[in-house]
């Protein structure tokens, strides 16, 4: 079980001071108040503790409020983590016009790893709608960073790929060694293979908890590029196609600047199963009602692995419809850690009513 038992806030967006501290455990956290008011900024500041974007995907440059661009922005909460008490902080400035974040635990500065090593930060917002319609980029990123959050091999190997292809480019452009091109090009396949391999391992986890743990829910499948998982079935293979292709590929690669082969070559799909078609082609609640079915397999494949998070849904009532709302709630109630809403109206969580704590902004906005 974990849940966040105080939330120290200053100088974040329009929160320029704003601390509140429960005297007891709520599973429930919920938010209102009308548009505009801070709702999304409020939850946002826990988001930052999973990575540098956070719930908007907007960055570290858009967190100072423009009337105080001289102090530092910081965030503290405390979590329990199984009866365990964790304090962690992050602050960010601006250091050589860039914008930088530290983590801290207790007083220590840590990397944002140890942090993931106790607690993932699970969130679903409007801005996360887009991943069901948009590009195959987004597709990837959105579920890249669910398996990041249950495999830390995936994660490491992201993180080498990354660091690899960056010094091939380096090295197509200056020396040109044979010799470390052939090292560097076999170490960039093998990251190849296994991120490709956990990418569907992951996929077929989810499929499996969707058509079995989600009765009540929109049925959705999550599929590969088929040849590609038909390749990365024979390792050597694999590895020997992929090392292949990045040597094919290294004048191209020197004269664009860019890898063009690699892990961008996968392909992602949504199938909606009930309409049994991709979800490109679905309705906007249909592409919501899978959405929502994806983030739920994930909470269960964490929850089946023991994993801890905590979890963070902004205007819930944009993604479910009245009538599954209570299903929605009944659901995550399963999971038995802490959810926190927002909403415009604490009229929409009357169902959890008697089981929330419910924090109005209209009377306990911080000043600006």
């Amino acid at each position: 079980m974990a849940y966040i038992n105080s939330l120290t806030i200053k100088n974040f967006k329009s929160h320029q001071k704003y601390q509140i501290d429960f005297k007891n455990f709520h599973n429930n956290v919920v938010v209102y108040g009308p548009n505009g008011i801070g709702k999304t900024n409020l939850i946002e500041t826990i988001s930052f503790f999973s990575n540098s974007k956070g719930i908007r995907g907007g960055g570290l440059e858009k967190i100072k409020p423009h009337i105080d661009q001289q102090s530092n922005t910081e965030v503290k909460i405390n979590v329990n983590i199984n009866n365990r008490e964790y304090h962690f902080s992050y602050d960010v400035f601006e250091e050589d016009n860039n914008f930088k974040k530290n983590f801290y635990l207790e007083d220590k500065k840590i990397p944002l790893s140890k942090i993931k090593e106790v607690l993932s930060l699970i969130w679903l917002s409007p801005h996360t709608d887009k991943v069901m319609y948009e590009g195959q980029s987004i597709k990837k990123k959105f579920l890249d960073k669910m398996i990041s959050q249950n495999n830390q091999d995936f994660q490491n190997n992201l993180t080498q790929y990354k660091k690899n292809t960056s010094e091939r480019l380096a090295i197509l452009k200056t020396t040109k060694d044979e010799k470390w091109l052939n090292v560097i090009e076999q170490k960039i396949s093998e990251n190849i293979f296994f991120i490709l391999k956990y990418r569907r391992d992951y996929a077929k986890n989810l499929n499996f908890i969707s058509n079995s743990k989600l009765e009540d829910f929109r049925p959705v499948q999550i599929l590969y590029k088929e040849e590609l998982s038909k390749l990365i079935d024979n390792n050597d293979e694999a590895k020997s196609y992929f090392l292949s292709e990045l040597k094919k590929s290294r004048f191209l690669d020197e004269k664009n600047g860019r890898t063009n082969f690699g892990i961008n070559i996968d392909e992602v799909f949504f199938l909606d199963k009930k309409s049994n078609s991709n979800t490109d082609m679905c309705s906007t609640g249909e592409q919501k009602s899978c959405l929502l079915s994806i983030i739920l397999s994930n909470c269960w494949n964490l929850f089946q692995q023991k994993k801890e998070f905590i979890l963070l849904f902004d205007e819930i009532s944009s993604h479910v419809d009245e009538k599954n709302l209570k299903k929605f709630f009944d659901e995550v109630e399963k999971f038995n850690t802490q959810i926190w809403y927002t909403g415009t109206s604490k009229n929409l969580f009357q169902v959890i009513e008697n089981k929330a704590f419910f924090i109005d902004l209209t009377t306990s906005k911080s000043p600006f």
